[in-house]
């Protein structure tokens, strides 16, 4: 199972590095990718298709990964706690622009408490000629930027999505 594994999602990888607010965190949204959040966030998708909900919904940005085992774990990229300050529920997307809070969010590796994953990227809302719809990458500059995924390792990824109850595009950017 685990050769499968390896050929369909890559080899487990070890983070890059792991920031200091994010030893011993796990993000409040953490969630397993099943066919019941799968039609919810199908839900979502056909939710928020007026101008108003468009908009606020391709602002948000939601990081995946998927473990040794093939789970795909899922959460909102959170702002961590640091001092007094509570986790915030939610990180913008950026887009290119920097977040005050940059330095302080949860990434990837928090999904899996510091471990080992097979391959990890974001997953949004994204607005094209057709409307909105769940777009999603392989861009975990902590797990994939030294060893970038193959193109169908990704494909992968998106069939399993697909297979659970979400249907996606790719960005390969």
């Amino acid at each position: 199972m685990d050769d499968d594994l390896d050929l369909r999602f890559g080899v487990l990888r070890s983070p890059e590095r792991i920031m200091p607010w994010e030893h011993e965190r796990e993000p409040n949204s953490l969630c397993t990718l099943d066919p019941d959040l799968a039609g919810r966030l199908k839900n979502l998708e056909q939710c928020v298709q007026t101008a108003l909900l468009k908009f606020a919904a391709t602002t948000q940005n939601f990081l995946w990964a998927i473990d040794a085992a093939g789970n795909v774990l899922v959460a909102v990229e959170e702002i961590g706690e640091f001092g007094d300050t509570p986790s915030m529920r939610g990180y913008p997307r950026r887009r290119g622009l920097r977040h005050p809070a940059e330095d302080r969010k949860l990434g990837h590796p928090t999904l899996v408490k510091g471990g080992r994953v097979r391959i990890a990227g974001e997953l949004a809302l994204d607005e094209d000629g057709d409307g909105v719809h769940w777009v999603l990458n392989a861009n975990s500059g902590r797990y994939c930027k030294q060893k970038p995924p193959q193109k169908a390792q990704v494909d992968a990824v998106a069939r399993l999505f697909s297979e659970i109850g979400l249907d996606v595009s790719v960005d390969y950017l």
